[in-house]
């Protein structure tokens, strides 16, 4: 990364955006939602905060992550992934909002997000757009929370 990104990155920072308060689900109902989509699931800690799709979308709207380079080996999926996981948890540090890694619904080898709704219900975030959809016939390696 240059100097000019760094700075770039720096003034760039998301303006905060509130937070909604929503039920909160264990991790054992986390799982449950998780594991029709995926038997390789890694969670961190007993309980999060369901995550609010209208909220969610404002602060997508605010976030930079979408509007980075895409740069192979150097910052690509995975990195759109982890930058935008970070940049939530900085924003909502209980929120249900993981990585998702498989093969998306065109069968290539991906690297994107999802989150737990106030409704209890899975949804994916394309990172590099800010794109919210509902998982369909991808095949899913891993999902981290």
């Amino acid at each position: 990364m240059s100097l000019l990104d760094t700075i770039w990155d720096f003034f760039r920072r998301p303006i905060p955006v509130p937070i909604t308060v929503t039920p909160r689900i264990t991790n054992i109902e986390l799982g449950q939602i998780l594991k029709p989509y995926c038997s390789n699931i890694w969670q961190s800690d007993e309980n999060y905060s369901t995550i609010n799709i209208n909220s969610l979308k404002n602060f997508l709207g605010v976030n930079p992550v979408s509007e980075r380079k895409y740069i192979l080996d150097s910052f690509d999926c995975d990195e759109f992934s982890f930058e935008l996981m970070g940049n939530i948890q900085a924003w909502n540090g209980s929120g249900a909002f993981g990585i998702v890694w498989g093969n998306n619904k065109n069968g290539g080898a991906h690297a994107w997000n999802f989150f737990i709704d106030q409704n209890k219900k899975l949804w994916y975030v394309e990172p590099q757009t800010d794109i919210i959809f509902e998982p369909t016939s991808e095949k899913i390696w891993i999902m981290i929370i």
